[in-house]
């Protein structure tokens, strides 16, 4: 199938591992010419060295940490300059999370600094650029499934994606008259760091062993299992392709069936 990414711009943050970096790589092999960013120089070298040995366009990094609204627009401007901006996929690091009563209003704002604001500002540098270009364009959320369906091990994911979920839908009508399309993606499980973490919470508020505690994270999938980020990223990459050029203010579920509202 030709989705049509053949040299367009593709911005992508927090990606020089995790599921940012799938996805980074799918749209690379796709043609696009993707720049990722992250905190560590080190990481993204490594990162973007990987991904050019499957890339049919460019690959570049840069320094990114989007906690900082300085840098954040700093990024988008760089990418834009360079290339044009006809894709962003706003992804930020996972918030850390406890049990309710250790949580502390400092924690609850720095859940929403690390993953809302972050992901807004991104969003809001991206919609101004791509409106002065009148190409249209591609705004995908990375959100979260515990939006949908919380868990107590997972509060402050809950709390964040579900507002990143809000902001999208929102988006799409501001979007509309420009023909920039604005989408929440919500993963579920899958094999990567974050999990192993959210999996090492449920262990310790349940006072089980990890081993226990990742088990019930993957029967909560009706496929009895962790996702591989690359099935996370051929979605995403479809979702910004030109055979998805209907589909705005939408919010997927890409869980293996972990949500189980309608």
């Amino acid at each position: 199938m030709e989705l049509g990414l053949e040299n367009k711009s593709v911005a992508i943050t927090a990606a020089s591992g995790g599921l940012g970096f799938s996805i980074a790589k799918m749209f690379a092999i796709e043609g696009a010419n993707v720049t990722l960013s992250g905190r560590s120089p080190e990481k993204i070298k490594r990162a973007v060295s990987s991904i050019k040995q499957v890339a049919n366009g460019v690959v570049e990094g840069l320094v990114c940490d989007v906690t900082s609204g300085e840098q954040s627009v700093d990024f988008i401007n760089s990418v834009a300059s360079r290339h044009g901006l006809d894709v962003l996929v706003a992804n930020s690091p996972g918030a850390n999370t406890a049990p309710f009563l250790e949580i502390t209003d400092n924690m609850w704002r720095k859940a929403a600094e690390t993953k809302v604001f972050a992901q807004i500002r991104l969003a809001r540098e991206a919609f101004s650029i791509m409106k002065d270009i009148g190409k249209g364009g591609r705004i995908l959320f990375m959100a979260g499934t515990h939006g949908r369906q919380p868990h107590a091990h997972a509060i402050t994911a809950g709390f964040s994606n579900a507002a990143l979920q809000n902001v999208s839908k929102a988006l799409a009508e501001d979007g509309g008259p420009f023909n920039i399309l604005s989408n929440a993606i919500n993963p579920g499980p899958f094999a990567t760091e974050r999990m192993v973490y959210l999996a090492e919470e449920k262990a310790r508020e349940e006072n089980i062993s990890l081993s226990e505690a990742t088990a019930i994270l993957t029967q909560e999938t009706v496929l009895k299992r962790y996702g591989d980020p690359d099935e996370l990223a051929a979605f995403v990459v479809f979702l910004a392709s030109n055979r998805a050029t209907y589909v705005t203010g939408a919010c997927f579920d890409i869980d293996g069936g972990q949500v189980k509202a309608l």
